[in-house]
């Protein structure tokens, strides 16, 4: 480091001016200088076995800075990306990265801490905390305003970056994961992670909000392609007339049968036109023979569209000018979103060192890729695709949960390569807020996917029952879903990660605990017995009953944990109900007795405060 090598010749020149006076006289210059060196610089070690887990990464001047779950850090690294030269304790879990000079933005997310902190590289010991929403994540910067995506929220907070202090916030649709602007600086265009909406109809999609961010208010929501969910990675085009936004690509309308061709879930990028503010078409990236499943993030160089494969440990790297020139040309845009050939001769798939590709960082004709599940940091030359790894974590080791949380990403142990356990329950196992038609219970009768938070304490298992235990459904899942005999080894690790799953805190909740309104509404619980059925600490009596007009099994339906409800839209068996207001209004579920508009809004408050 040439700062190192000017500090230790400056260290020379003093002892040699000062080696006729005493120690002491000598010391003091020497521990100055020390001092200053270790207060600007604060070089590190390079961690050793606990997992950083990096949620974002984010260029810093000739190096680079990222943000890490495991061991809730925030850290710069050097030009080699080798050394860390600083770093800073966050008491919440990290989300998201960026900045700006020596400014540094890194949102945290967690039950006592949703916001932003304000860093100073310059100043280490400047620390401010600015709360925003639950789900804080995604920080993006532009001129002397900061923008965070609050994800359980469903909102976007705007902050004055020199005031420190939230301006304006606006509501989009559901889980908002990513942010972009367009070239003039007039919109903001948001991912919503899921869609938000009833499933029992035929299209189902989630879509990307445009805020106007003059008046900081919606002015659109753009519905993409017919099955879009796990909306992740948003880009601009090179030439700034798209908008790029990577997402799986659900054929819930199908029985799951079957792998080939993409039968189930394939990967996707959404071209959205920017002067129209319309969605023009969806490209696979997966191949007639291999899926490319896990398609996590996107960015752009002049000329090429980068994209990363989380579960199958790849990077796409695409011609753009010749990507866009066959796009523009396509005659029926719609068949895009089958077409499995498109991509040939326009993309090279790159393996990656390491497992679980997320974040890419583009820079100096390089795209930087760590490994989520290994810590593996890719430097990929762009023009060779020439890959260098760089371990970042010295004699790393996994816990079970860890590896379970793994192996529950992984479409490596899928046949072909299609899907992961990831590709139906994205963000931690939860669900996808499709129905599907599993065949573990006939055919031509789908049911709405189900968050597996809970789900080994609450016995049995899937809408029907029809597994009388998690583990059973665990191990049925990689057999008929991915096609697979994967070693019992697995499939217990995995076990382990979904029993350690925890419920969010309700976004629902002051202060966290209940409002008046819920609490109110939680009187018009015991009004209506729903605690007959939704009772104990899971609000569930884990039993099945004839509930509704379309009953199809004898025994009738699971009851459904409660808690975390408020996550896991749409509701019923097959999805009929797209809010808890309509579960009390529109279908009375289990109510008999008649149940006022404000009744049922105060019970929906309760229910989704649990």
């Amino acid at each position: 480091m040439p700062y190192l090598c000017d500090v230790k010749n400056k260290l020379n020149l003093i002892t040699m001016r000062y080696k006729s006076r005493s120690i002491t006289t000598v010391m003091i210059p020497i521990l100055l200088v020390v001092s200053l060196f270790a207060f600007t610089t604060h070089t590190t070690e390079q961690p050793e076995g606990s997992p950083l887990f990096i949620t974002g990464i984010a260029p810093y001047k000739s190096g680079m800075i990222v943000s890490q779950k495991g061991v809730r850090k925030v850290s710069i690294y050097s030009s080699d990306y080798k050394e860390r030269l600083q770093e800073w304790e966050l008491d919440e879990v990290p989300t998201g990265i960026t900045a700006d000079g020596d400014r540094i933005y890194a949102t945290v997310a967690g039950e006592h801490k949703n916001g932003v902190y304000f860093l100073s590289a310059s100043n280490p010991s400047e620390k401010t905390f600015v709360e925003t929403a639950s789900g804080a994540c995604a920080p993006l910067v532009d001129d002397d305003r900061l923008y965070v995506c609050n994800q359980f929220a469903g909102t976007v907070s705007e902050l004055d970056r020199n005031g420190k202090v939230v301006l304006r916030t606006v509501k989009v649709l559901r889980e908002p994961k990513s942010a972009v602007f367009d070239r003039e600086g007039k919109y903001l265009f948001v991912t919503n992670f899921l869609p938000m909406q009833r499933a029992d109809v035929d299209t189902v999609t989630a879509c990307v909000s445009v805020i106007d961010r003059g008046s900081f208010s919606k002015i659109k929501d753009i519905q993409l392609a017919n099955g879009s969910n796990a909306l992740r990675g948003m880009s601009l085009s090179p030439d700034g007339r798209y908008l790029l936004v990577t997402h799986n690509l659900g054929r819930f309308q199908v029985p799951t049968s079957q792998l080939q061709q993409g039968w189930m879930n394939t990967s996707a990028i959404s071209v959205v036109n920017l002067s129209t503010l319309n969605f023009e078409g969806a490209v696979l990236l997966d191949e007639p023979e291999r899926g490319a499943a896990g398609i996590w993030d996107v960015k752009c160089t002049d000329d090429k569209i980068v994209v990363s494969h989380s579960g199958t440990h790849e990077i796409s790297v695409i011609d753009y000018p010749e990507f866009i020139r066959k796009f523009e040309a396509y005659p029926q845009k719609d068949a895009l979103a089958y077409d499995l050939r498109f991509l040939y001769g326009l993309r090279k798939r790159v393996a990656l060192e390491g497992n679980g590709p997320r974040s890419i960082m583009l820079k100096d004709g390089e795209a930087v890729v760590p490994t989520y599940f290994s810590d593996t940091l890719n430097v990929v030359d762009l023009n060779t695709t020439h890959v260098r790894a760089i371990a970042m974590v010295k004699n790393r080791v996994e816990s079970r949960i860890q590896r379970g949380e793994k192996y529950f990403n992984d479409a490596e142990h899928c046949f072909q390569n299609w899907q992961s356990c990831n590709g139906c329950h994205p963000g931690d196992g939860r669900m996808d807020a499709m129905n599907w038609d599993l065949m573990n219970d006939g055919i031509g009768n789908s049911k709405n996917c189900k968050s597996l938070l809970f789900s080994h304490v609450t016995p049995p298992c899937m809408i029907s029952g029809i597994r009388a235990r998690a583990e059973i459904a665990v191990r049925a899942g990689f057999t008929h879903i991915q096609f697979s005999d994967l070693p019992e080894e697995f499939a217990e690790c995995v076990d382990e990660y979904l029993i350690s799953l925890k419920p969010v805190p309700s976004p629902y909740l002051v202060n966290g605990e209940l409002s008046e309104k819920a609490k109110r509404g939680r009187k018009i619980y015991e009004k209506f017995n729903c605690d007959e059925c939704h009772s104990g600490p899971y609000y569930t009596d884990m039993k099945m009953h004839r509930i509704g007009e379309d009953i199809e099994f004898e025994n009738g339906w699971d009851t459904p944990t409660l808690c975390e409800v408020w996550r896991t839209a749409p509701y019923l068996f097959d999805g009929r109900a797209a809010t808890m207001e309509e579960v009390f209004t529109v279908h009375k579920h289990g109510i008999e007795k008649k149940i006022s508009a404000k009744e049922a809004e105060e019970l929906a408050e309760y229910v989704n405060s649990l």
